[in-house]
């Protein structure tokens, strides 16, 4: 469990190196559980340093991950000491902000096979790496995780699985997941296409 001591006012800034975390908030206006999966090169707490409130941010680890961890102050004092720092730091964290946006979106529209779909083919291109097989690309990952993202049971994540892997899309393996056929899994994430006018469903 990483955790960032926003209550105490000094929040850290975590650069996670390897690994993978669950990035979990409560929001203000509701009691649902906000997760989202940061992984390597991500940059996470900085946006808080500037609306601390009485949010307390957690990232609990996927699974072995290495972090730096940077007291905010000393980050935001290195980044004073020449303006076109914040420039270049502010682009990253907003380029990162997007992919994490485009995540969610995929996480909560559709029917929840299409999100499924949409969260493993997503994070498969962040940080899956290639398989020995052709075109094949692992993703380090587990079921029950995915179920925590998606905020539904494991039973339904393996359930979904088992039928693409029997389709060869997927191979279920207990490191993760072994992605077989990435276009055949865009197509189920994809929205269908707009009805014509006049063309019936």
């Amino acid at each position: 469990m990483l955790s960032a001591d926003v209550e105490a006012g000094k929040p850290e800034i975590f650069v996670i190196v390897s690994g993978h975390v669950l990035h979990v908030e409560a929001p203000r206006d509701s009691a649902r559980m906000s997760l989202a999966l940061r992984g390597p090169r991500h940059i996470l707490g900085l946006s808080y340093m500037l609306d601390l409130g009485s949010r307390r941010l957690e990232y609990v680890a996927n699974d072995e991950v290495v972090a730096i961890h940077i007291p905010g102050h000393l980050l935001f004092g290195f980044l004073d000491d020449d303006p076109v720092r914040w420039k270049d730091m502010s682009r990253m964290v907003l380029q990162q902000e997007r992919t994490q946006i485009d995540l969610v979106v995929g996480q909560t529209v559709g029917s929840f096979a299409r999100r499924l779909a949409s969260t493993v083919e997503q994070l498969a291109a962040l940080y899956g790496t290639q398989a020995t097989e052709k075109d094949a690309v692992h993703l380090r990952l587990t079921q029950q995780t995915l179920a925590d993202i998606l905020q539904v049971s494991r039973q339904s994540v393996n359930t979904q699985m088992s039928t693409w892997a029997a389709l060869g899309v997927v191979e279920i393996q207990y490191s993760g997941i072994l992605v077989r056929d990435s276009s055949a899994l865009r197509e189920i994430s994809r929205p269908p296409a707009p009805l014509e006018d006049g063309v019936s469903a």
